[in-house]
């Protein structure tokens, strides 16, 4: 593991505490360049090592889509439902089998479903949103 210098460790934390601050109001929020340089040096920071860590990705969907989907399975829609109710939202953002496809992964979690396990459940932000919606139903086993 590599050690952080103190320079990093600095941008590191100041990038934590400003980020949400700077994605409402922008830059500008920031007092002077030295800020900006810092924030900007944190950001990249924390880029690589996502770059690094994380896996190539076969989804794509973000938390308001993957929130759509687990609420609309949720409410007792079936798949052809939420997928015309998705692209209705979405528009073409996916494939109508892309969104069938999280419909299934949410079934395979779904413990009014047990005998369905026949995907893979490889989306954790969803069975985040589906546990924050029942966690007695959705669990994986």
């Amino acid at each position: 593991m590599t050690e952080l210098t103190n320079q990093q460790q600095s941008a590191l934390d100041f990038y934590s505490e400003m980020a949400n601050q700077v994605q409402y109001f922008g830059l500008t929020i920031l007092d002077g360049r030295e800020e900006r340089v810092l924030f900007n040096q944190g950001k990249k920071l924390i880029e690589s090592v996502l770059t690094k860590k994380t896996p190539a990705k076969l989804d794509y969907y973000n938390n308001e889509e993957r929130t759509f989907v687990a609420v609309a399975y949720n409410q007792g829609l079936n798949r052809k439902q939420i997928v015309d109710s998705f692209l209705k939202n979405f528009g073409n953002t996916h494939t109508q089998d892309s969104v069938g496809q999280k419909v299934e992964m949410i079934k395979s979690v779904d413990s009014a479903h047990k005998n369905h396990n026949k995907f893979q459940f490889r989306d954790t932000e969803l069975l985040i949103i589906l546990q924050e919606l029942n966690s007695d139903r959705y669990y994986i086993d």
